[in-house]
């Protein structure tokens, strides 16, 4: 179960599958040595922490009956540790190397899969133009600091970006300076979703009039 802005959703069947996608995604990476990037119709949800792109992008795959890959998890399942554990032990410089390889590999799987991005990715590297040389449908879900600011509040202790600050009003500060740092590489996806009140089933639905 998934609860997002005061909304329940039972996944069991999505994380299932999304739990076989990371398995046969990093059983067939092993063997994999080609380079080359394989156009495909991979869908790509990109934006700030708490803006809903796990829960809305497993949904979407779900209904769309494609693949799952939440590419934090995609990295805990190959690496076997988990994110926390791969930034200490490795530092932010080489994270994001491996967080960069993940991507490739992941972009390289000639399948249609929903694939949801850690809110700092889009913003590293090249990491935007590799996304945007792949593929087309590339989402940037976009709430509002209000709203972002109300999901994250209850969970700061969660994230540690976030869990030395002491009130909505300080997340809400925060976040705003950090969008505004990262604008540039997450309005560089090909379509932006606009995000008030909506739950996840109505972004999915906005994202799929995107597609048709």
């Amino acid at each position: 179960m998934v609860i997002y802005n005061g909304c329940k959703y039972i996944l069991n069947s999505t994380i299932n599958q999304s739990l076989n996608s990371l398995k046969f995604a990093v059983s067939i990476m092993k063997n994999k040595t080609d380079n080359s990037l394989i156009s495909s119709n991979i869908i790509v949800l990109i934006g700030y922490m708490g803006s809903g792109k796990s829960t809305v992008g497993a949904l979407l795959a779900d209904k769309r009956g494609i693949l799952f890959f939440d590419l934090d998890q995609y990295m805990v399942e190959k690496h076997k540790k988990s994110i926390a554990e791969l930034f200490s032990i490795h530092g932010e410089i080489t994270f994001r190397k491996l967080e960069k390889e993940a991507l490739q590999e992941v972009l390289r799987i000639d399948k249609p899969c929903v694939l949801s991005l850690g809110g700092g990715t889009p913003c590293y590297a090249d990491n935007m133009k590799q996304i945007n040389s792949v593929t087309s449908l590339s989402f940037y879900l976009a709430p509002s600091t209000d709203s972002l600011a109300d999901r994250l509040f209850p969970e700061r202790e969660k994230r540690p970006l976030i869990s030395h600050l002491k009130s909505k009003n300080d997340i809400q500060e925060f976040v705003a300076k950090h969008i505004f740092e990262r604008k540039n590489f997450y309005e560089q996806a090909a379509h932006t979703i606009r995000i008030q009140n909506q739950n996840p089933s109505k972004i999915v639905e906005l994202i799929e009039k995107e597609l048709d």
